[in-house]
């Protein structure tokens, strides 16, 4: 019975996004974001390493810490593998084993075939409907430390219908495959009803400027009109991004470099991203000490 609660506690903070009082976790803003990204998952088999996760270790002292980093690594893995192979035979036994090892140990063992990287990139851009939502949650909340809004459409910036004239010298089907592209989509709270025209993307951007979305607004701040170049461009982007923040999640990593892994606070691990993307630094704990005395420097410098 009190496990049967606790999976209920589980299940409410996860669909209603309440803290509990109790559940020192259920107000972590790393781990909401998480779940409810794992919620856009398009099948039901992230549940059952979760559940076992949860009912085995949480009453442990440092429970939100490891809760969060296994979260994280079982995000980056099935997100990708179900990018890369849109079945749910490309999760199936690795679960079923991953099931049988958090019962052994916090730190479980995820045994998973590595993703080939370039293959992913490719994947993400003409990404399958069924993972769209879950690839526009992993992008916004690297961007904002609130949950979306519970009801939100994904947005297509260049919109399916489009005057002909619009795009002169472009085939009708190179511009259909284009809108479908990951680049072309961003999560917003209402759908417009906008052809494309002259003019048409400042009048998206009157109503993009009121979104409660971040990398909306970022969007709509930063581009004065939206095409097919565009689309490209942020295809590429979005590709870079996503898999380096996969990676840094543990997707390709073994189970010995990630589990020991010295802990990055969720609010600054855009940051430590950048600094290694910057630096051309491995994610090692080498790096992750030298981001970390640099902002106690800057703190103390303050």
């Amino acid at each position: 019975m009190d496990d049967l609660k606790a999976i209920l506690n589980l299940w409410v903070v996860t669909n209603n996004r309440v803290g509990l009082e109790d559940e020192e976790w259920s107000n972590d803003i790393g781990i909401l974001k998480t779940l409810d990204t794992l919620a856009s998952y398009p099948n039901e088999f992230w549940k059952y390493p979760v559940v076992i996760y949860y009912l085995k270790y949480r009453e442990d002292m440092d429970f939100s810490s490891k809760f969060s980093t296994f979260l994280h690594r079982l995000l980056a893995i099935l997100s990708a593998r179900y990018i890369v192979t849109p079945t749910i035979n490309a999760v199936k036994s690795g679960i079923l084993n991953l099931n049988a090892e958090i019962i052994k140990s916090d730190s479980p063992k995820f045994e998973f075939n590595p993703i080939d990287e370039l293959e992913l990139k490719q994947k993400i851009k003409t990404a399958h409907k069924n993972t769209v939502r879950m690839i526009l949650k992993e992008l916004a909340y690297q961007h904002q430390d609130r949950l979306l809004p519970e009801k939100w459409e994904i947005e297509h910036i260049l919109p399916q219908k489009w005057q002909d004239t619009y795009f002169p010298g472009v085939g009708a089907n190179e511009v259909r495959e284009l809108v479908e592209h990951i680049g072309n989509k961003i999560p917003f709270e209402k759908k417009l009803n906008i052809t494309a025209s002259n003019g048409y993307f400042q009048k998206k951007r009157n109503s993009y400027d009121k979104s409660e979305v971040e990398i909306l607004r970022t969007l709509s701040e930063g581009n004065s009109d939206w095409g097919l170049d565009e689309i490209r461009e942020r295809d590429l982007r979005i590709a870079d991004e996503l898999v380096d923040l996969l990676n840094g999640w543990g997707l390709n990593g073994t189970d010995e470099q990630y589990n020991h892994l010295t802990p990055i606070p969720e609010e600054r691990f855009n940051d430590y991203q950048a600094f290694v993307t910057m630096f051309k630094l491995p994610d090692d704990n080498d790096s992750r000490e030298q981001f970390l005395q640099m902002g106690q420097q800057g703190q103390s410098g303050n």
